[in-house]
């Protein structure tokens, strides 16, 4: 067919699903340079998987020379780590890795409820080949969680397990909702590290599988109460065990060693 004389050109079918390419808590906050941003990644990560805990005091002037930036460069990092509530900052006593309570996790669980029903609900009622395309992504990422279990990898599988509902957020397609579950699952994953023990999660992160066949098969109705299920079961571990423990910055951030 032409239009005007010139060939209409046809628009490419969609074979495969874009990744979101998210990397689970790689928030980036405007206002920051790209070295800060940088700092502020690392950091981030760090936290995420568990090679931070929960209580550890971040020392500017340490942070300074691990990143090689000022300390004024690191305040400021700092300040929006504790916007995110990823870090707390205590006067006269400096900037600690935030320690989620389990009245901060409860609240944290009933706004995450609220998001995420909308989202697998949404996810569910897409068309069947868009719904196909994404369902595939994401089971490719839950056998990624499978293998992080079988390996033992507590740090990867919270990691994960983050990533994945996040991915859900970002197929769904809002990004305001998107930005504020990215929050969000960056407390939680703090919770986690300090509040459960290893394999706590394990049976969680399989509740992936049925939750995935259910918006593959378009019912939503059927994802919201697995949903609802997974997320209680989630908050249901914070209660028990809490996991302890301790590490230095330089070796967190893959700093070497001081001399002498």
């Amino acid at each position: 067919m032409t239009v005007d004389g010139k060939p209409r050109r046809r628009r490419k079918a969609v074979t495969a699903v874009e990744d979101p390419a998210l990397a689970g808590l790689a928030l980036r906050p405007p206002g920051l340079t790209a070295v800060e941003q940088e700092a502020f990644r690392k950091l981030v990560e760090a936290i995420a998987e568990r090679r931070l805990l929960p209580g550890v005091r971040l020392v500017e002037e340490d942070l300074a020379g691990i990143f090689g930036v000022s300390r004024e460069r690191i305040r400021r990092i700092l300040l929006v780590l504790s916007q995110h509530e990823v870090v707390r900052l205590e006067p006269n006593r400096g900037a600690y890795v935030a320690r989620p309570t389990y009245a901060e996790c409860r609240d944290s669980f009933e706004a995450r409820l609220l998001i995420e029903r909308h989202v697998v609900r949404a996810l569910a009622i897409l068309g069947p080949a868009r719904r196909r395309m994404i369902i595939s992504h994401l089971r490719r990422h839950s056998a990624e969680e499978e293998r992080a279990i079988a390996l033992g990898d507590r740090a990867a599988e919270i990691r994960l397990s983050g990533e994945f509902h996040l991915k859900m957020a970002a197929f769904a397609g809002n990004r305001r909702l998107l930005r504020t579950l990215q929050d969000i699952v960056s407390q939680m994953a703090l919770a986690l590290a300090a509040h459960t023990r290893a394999h706590d999660l394990d049976c969680s992160i399989g509740e992936h599988v049925a939750l995935l066949d259910a918006i593959e098969a378009g019912e939503p109705d059927q994802a919201d109460r697995l949903l609802s299920h997974h997320l209680a079961h989630m908050e249901a571990a914070l209660l028990r065990g809490i996991h302890d423990g301790d590490d230095s910055l330089a070796a967190a951030l893959g700093a070497p060693p001081a001399a002498g």
